[in-house]
């Protein structure tokens, strides 16, 4: 008690050991959480028409004509999909989408 009275009046801010490691393990958590979130489901609807066509084996100029937008929309999708799924090739996002569901292993795209 003394050292939390002593803290207080020194202007810090004190945390009794219990709410201390509730707080932590909270925090731990969530974090455990937010990587969880980091799948296919934090993706919107545009941006899984993107990773499909990508993992179709599109290139940009193909899926921008595809979904009626511009180069640069589809490059703002991809660098979304990218930050969302902590995914940072393009083989790998291949491979994502397939492993998803989201494109037959055996599509083939004209490049």
């Amino acid at each position: 008690m003394l050292t939390a009275i002593e803290r207080v009046l020194a202007g810090k801010t004190y945390l009794s050991p219990a709410i201390a490691e509730r707080m932590f393990d909270d925090f731990l958590h969530g974090r455990r959480r937010l990587r969880s979130q980091s799948s296919l489901e934090s993706l919107t609807r545009r941006e899984k028409e993107v990773l499909k066509l990508i993992g179709e084996g599109y290139r940009t100029k193909k899926i921008a004509q595809y979904l009626l937008i511009s180069p640069k929309t589809v490059e703002k999708h991809r660098s979304n999909i990218i930050k969302k799924l902590d995914i940072h090739s393009a083989s790998r996002l291949t491979a994502y989408a397939i492993e998803k569901g989201l494109t037959p292993v055996s599509a083939r795209a004209a490049v």
